[in-house]
């Protein structure tokens, strides 16, 4: 019986446990020139690329298995002496050939040949048949004799070319040495190159010595000049479209030399990694005075939010007031353990519409709220929440009894608020809800005018009946849509708000604001972006030299803008005076409405973008008066971008700035373990209730409010209706 054979493939190691080191084949060749140094190599363009073939045969080369390829070319300069020396040789020995070794011309007259002779000449090539005629050598031939070492040639170069391939396989090493010779074939000219490949073992050693340590000993005398070495030496060029070739990404100028480095400093803003004069990768930074508004541009997924959320960590670390609309509440999931410290987590707001869970802490927003407003403040209330629901529902001037009907309620609830808060009774003011309740329920809305004044009660006792029915619901659809969502009713459906921008820009607070995702973000977006220009335009109150600096961050903004309708555009145009600093990012600046898109590009102090298709990249490139191509913009890598700012008062040319994350820049401040703790200080720095307890006493507000103004029982038991949020 015969023993088992295994079949198995050899591991690679040795049975006493050391590996079997793999086989390696080398092949080597010189090059040098086959004829006398002084005839020329081809002269090499610039297109083709010289390096495109070369480039083309390093792509073939496997890393992964072990092959290489390299190419090795050493250059020296010859003095002037010796190639003046070189070129009194060469003169001698074409004098010492003679003039028929580079040409003659011939001369005479009639006799010794004469006319005839002269004729015969030019027939035979410059032999005359006369017997008498004289030779004389012409200046091109005293030129072809020095050869390429004419002294207009300029700088000459000793040269060594050495080249080397491994790999594991022999055929694979010689065959990627064919490719490289093939490759110094194309400068074959009047001269050509001629390998040289070493036998013996000496002159492999002695090969090998000179390519790992740069010893300059070619095997002959091989001089060449800048046009026949030039093309090995430059750059590629875009002509030479190899995969292999690692590329600039274009022409781009330098940052600025005196570009402020972030180190934490308050009056500064960071704005990525750049590469600074002195070769050195900092953090740039712009001054606070000099951002005002800003433009990022580009590809989804390439760090435009990611730039945005590092600059409000930064700013909110620093004392400033931030405000970020974050619509899918990713941005806000990152900065919340970088925002977890005692000292920052005072001022936190989170005003997130996602969640609905019964027991779900949520702040409240009530735009028709008269706490802490005056009665002349009535005429803010009622265009805040008219010109946001008419933009959100894009109603313009084709829906001027819509407007007049919804305009005509809110001043109704918000005098009838005035008077609740008045009375200390705050928790009994209406909100957007009760819109709906005053236009469809007439005994609701006929118990509660006598407590209006007659001017107010005129319209609704004699011009509304007329109104024709379709007039109602055109204005309560609004209300049936956010009826839709639990997070929305929560959110508008407290008496009391718990949320107040004006409060936060006076008060620096760090707020970020999540929408629900629900279809009625159109109409969260455009409330909350009128607010804050409302709030804005509200500091006229404050001098000037009081007004807190207030940052906001629109992501997404081309879905802000379509919503907003203006509002963007009268944020970059009006809050600048007022201390209100926006900055808008979005994947597609050709989207936005020619209006915001005019606004910002008019007001922007920093223009960023990151990789972008060609109509973007186009776009942004004008605005950079061709100080980049959009080539150079579309080929950026991911997390990159080109950016101008203003420095100094005055704007730069774009420069190259690689994001980073807010791991990178703010890892000192990453404090997951302090989350709770920060949940629990945005719990009393808003005031939040759990989403049952708000839902619940909506459900009854209507009888409550009832009650207070007349006097009625409510006809369902609620929760207590003197419960405050203080």
């Amino acid at each position: 019986m015969t023993a088992p054979v295994d079949l198995a493939k050899p591991t690679g190691e040795r049975q006493d446990g050391v590996r079997a080191a793999r086989m390696s084949y080398v092949e080597r060749a010189e090059l040098s020139l086959a004829l006398a140094d002084h005839k020329p190599l081809a002269s090499l363009g610039l297109n083709p690329d010289p390096l495109q073939q070369l480039a083309a045969a390093l792509s073939t080369v496997r890393t992964e298995t072990g092959e290489r390829a390299d190419a090795v070319l050493d250059l020296v300069p010859v003095r002037e002496r010796r190639l003046v020396r070189r070129r009194r040789r060469l003169l001698a020995r074409s004098r010492r050939r003679g003039p028929s070794a580079y040409g003659e011309r011939l001369t005479g007259g009639l006799g010794g040949g004469g006319a005839w002779g002269s004729v015969t000449a030019a027939w035979s090539g410059g032999k005359a048949s006369g017997a008498g005629h004289d030779r004389l050598p012409r200046m091109t031939d005293l030129r072809d004799g020095v050869g390429k070492f004419d002294p207009a040639a300029g700088a000459v170069f000793a040269v060594q070319l050495l080249l080397r391939t491994e790999a594991s396989h022999p055929q694979a090493a010689l065959a990627c040495m064919h490719r490289l010779l093939a490759v110094f074939a194309t400068t074959s000219g009047e001269n050509y190159f001629k390998a040289h490949r070493p036998r013996t073992r000496r002159a492999v050693a002695r090969f090998d010595h000179r390519f790992a340590s740069g010893e300059f000993a070619p095997r002959r005398r091989q001089w060449l000049t800048v046009p026949e070495v030039a093309g090995f030496l430059k750059p590629p060029t875009a002509k030479c479209n190899a995969s292999s070739v690692v590329r600039s990404g274009g022409l781009v100028p330098p940052a600025p030399a005196d570009l402020p480095v972030y180190a934490g400093q308050r009056d500064l803003v960071p704005l990525g990694a750049v590469i600074y004069p002195d070769g050195r990768e900092r953090i740039g930074a712009m001054k606070v005075k000099d951002l005002l508004f800003a433009l990022g541009l580009g590809k989804s997924g390439h760090g435009k939010t990611e730039l945005g959320l590092v600059q409000c960590i930064a700013l909110a670390h620093n004392d400033y007031g931030t405000w970020f609309l974050d619509p899918h509440g990713e941005a806000w999931a990152r900065a919340k353990p970088y925002l977890a410290h005692p000292h920052i987590q005072s001022r936190v707001w989170e005003i997130n519409l996602a969640d609905a869970e019964p027991d779900q802490m949520v702040v409240s927003w009530n735009p028709l709220s008269m706490e802490g407003r005056k009665p002349s403040d009535v005429q803010q209330v009622i265009r805040t929440v008219v010109e946001g629901i008419a933009a959100a529902q894009d109603w313009g001037d084709h829906a001027p009894r819509a407007r007049t009907v919804l305009a005509r309620t809110a001043q109704a609830l918000a005098l009838l608020n005035l008077k609740a808060v008045g009375a200390s009774h705050p928790e009994m003011q209406c909100t957007v809800f009760q819109i709906r309740s005053w236009l469809t329920d007439e005994d609701w809305r006929k118990a509660l005018l006598p407590h209006l004044p007659k001017s107010v009660q005129e319209y609704w006792r004699t011009t509304f009946p007329k109104l024709p029915a379709d007039a109602v619901p055109t204005v309560t659809y609004v209300m049936d849509r956010l009826d839709t969502s639990p997070a929305l009713q929560a959110f508008f459906g407290c008496p009391q708000s718990g949320y107040d921008v004006r409060a936060a820009m006076d008060t620096r607070r760090v707020v970020f604001v999540c929408p629900s995702g629900s279809e009625a973000d159109a109409l969260v977006s455009c409330l909350l972006i009128h607010d804050l220009h409302r709030a804005g335009l509200s500091r006229q109150d404050t001098p000037r030299d009081e007004r807190e600096t207030f940052w906001g961050w629109g992501d997404e903004l081309t879905a802000l803008d379509s919503s907003s309708k203006g509002f963007l555009a009268a944020i970059a145009e009006q809050l600048r005076k007022y201390e209100v600093r926006f900055s808008g990012l979005t994947q597609m600046a050709l989207r936005l409405s020619a209006i915001t898109r005019q606004a910002l590009l008019q007001n922007q102090s920093l223009l960023s973008t990151c990789a972008a298709d060609y109509d973007e990249a186009a776009f942004v490139a004008r605005r950079w008066n061709g100080h980049v191509t959009p080539e150079t913009i579309t080929q950026l890598p991911k997390y990159h971008y080109l950016m101008s700012i203003t420095l100094n008062g005055r704007p730069t040319p774009p420069f190259r700035v690689r994001g980073l994350s807010v791991e990178e820049v703010f890892a000192h401040y990453n404090n997951p373990d302090g989350i709770p703790d920060l949940d629990e200080a945005i719990d009393s720095n808003l005031r939040r209730r759990p989403v049952s307890e708000i839902l619940a006493r909506l459900e009854v507000l209507d009888d409550e409010v009832l009650a207070h103004f007349t006097g009625r029982r409510p006809q369902a038991a609620g929760i207590d209706p003197t419960t405050r949020l203080d």
